[in-house]
């Protein structure tokens, strides 16, 4: 007994000792000595945009920091670990990068050391941007624990300190064609008739397009129609200027102006696979319908003749005709005997005379015919059109006098029969 009471008091006192120590790692809080936040940001999935998106980036904003050194006391600390990103709030610039900012400045809140969030932005690529790298500053403003002060036994003063820290965003603007209209031909191109349009394009991409092929199409409801659509430029280099002329017909509906066509270029890319440019819009110009006016002395003719009736035809079009022909057409009680008349070439505002020669029935009656003339003609392309009907007015007379006796055949008989009566009566009686 008396060899074993020095050795459980020593052995009660230790565990005691643990016990007590156990009890203060138990109740303490963790006090930092040393910490700060570290932001890191990238763009999830890819970064590559194209020239004219409209696009919406994932930001993937992770806070890798940790506190180096923390102590356990009772008296420790109940604020947030240095480590921690208080407030913070994410603003994405532009730079020299030729995209505009959709998305205004964001609070995204704390982000404590390990943790992340992810912050949509929209943007918009410039429709002319280059290709390459460009880097887009993303620019964080947050509040950290500094520092703190333990006043007394119960009470801390935190010290908080507000930083701002750039990240630089990598995107790529991909190598594309893109094309800019310099001018645009068009030749003869009037109201229901075809013609032929001239681009000039120039590649202002910064990809050279293989085998590249320029396409127009119709917008919307557009009176200009593709009759040959395509033209193969072959190789289209940045910087390059090539001509693609294509032919178009236009509606007869369509009045003098400009009307909308959209040219894009089709053609390989670096891996060959077949791209297609951003569609340009351009405008074509039509000068309007072809027609013709008649000018000349009022037309008349005495019932029961023949005659030659001289017009002037004026080409009051934008365009010059060729190789015109004048036609009228001869309806009852009109006869015609040589109802077609050649007029020429005919440059806008030119003249030319056609002499018809008609016959009116002697039964007619006495009044103004209207007669349909046309004028048949070849354009620029060397294609047959014709114009629009062109009303004459003719005003059908009766003859004045002893010419009305002379020339009507009823009473004109009367008299033959009269005569030949009177000649028989004297010869007889």
């Amino acid at each position: 007994m008396t060899t074993t009471r020095p050795v459980v008091l020593p052995f009660c006192t230790v565990l005691l000792v643990l016990l007590a120590m156990t009890g203060i790692s138990a109740g303490a809080a963790p006090q930092y000595l040393s910490g700060s936040p570290d932001l890191r940001a990238g763009i999830e999935g890819s970064n590559e945009v194209f020239p004219g998106d409209a696009v919406t980036l994932v930001i993937h904003l992770e806070n890798q920091g940790h506190d180096a050194q923390k102590i356990i006391s009772r008296e420790g600390t109940t604020g947030s670990p240095p480590s921690t990103a208080i407030a913070v709030t994410a603003a994405l610039t532009a730079g020299e990068a030729p995209v505009v900012l959709k998305t205004d400045p964001q609070m995204v809140g704390s982000i404590a050391a390990g943790e992340g969030v992810r912050i949509p932005i929209s943007l918009t690529v410039m429709p002319d941007a280059a290709g390459g790298e460009y880097t887009l500053p993303l620019t964080l403003t947050y509040t950290r624990l500094s520092s703190e002060d333990r006043v007394g036994t119960e009470s801390v003063i935190y010290h908080y300190t507000d930083e701002t820290t750039t990240i630089p965003l990598l995107v790529r603007v991909a190598d594309v064609v893109l094309i800019d209209v310099m001018e645009v031909g068009a030749e003869n191109l009037t109201a229901g008739g075809e013609g032929y349009v001239t681009l000039l394009l120039e590649n202002t991409g910064s990809l050279e397009g293989k085998s590249a092929v320029a396409r127009i199409s119709r917008e919307d409801e557009s009176p200009v129609i593709p009759v040959t659509g395509t033209v193969y430029l072959g190789d289209f280099a940045p910087g390059a200027v090539k001509e693609g002329r294509f032919k178009v017909r236009v509606d007869t509906t369509a009045e003098a102006g400009s009307y909308p066509m959209r040219v894009a270029i089709v053609y390989r890319d670096q891996s060959g696979g077949n791209q297609t440019s951003r569609t340009a819009t351009i405008g074509i110009p039509v000068a309007g319908e072809t027609k013709f006016s008649v000018h000349g002395d009022p037309l008349w003719m005495y019932r029961g003749t023949r005659a030659s009736l001289e017009m002037i035809f004026e080409n009051t079009g934008p365009t010059t005709v060729y190789s015109a022909q004048a036609r009228i057409s001869a309806v009852e009680p009109f006869t015609g005997y040589d109802d077609t008349a050649a007029l020429g070439d005919l440059g806008p505002g030119e003249r030319a005379m056609a002499r018809f020669e008609i016959g009116v029935d002697r039964t007619a009656t006495v009044k103004e015919y209207g007669l349909d003339t046309e004028i048949r003609y070849r354009d620029g392309l060397d294609q047959n059109r014709i114009s629009d009907p062109i009303r004459v007015t003719i005003d059908v007379r009766e003859r004045p006098g002893v010419m009305r006796i002379i020339y009507d055949p009823v009473i004109m008989s009367v008299i033959v029969a009269l005569v030949i009566g009177m000649l028989y009566y004297f010869r007889v009686y």
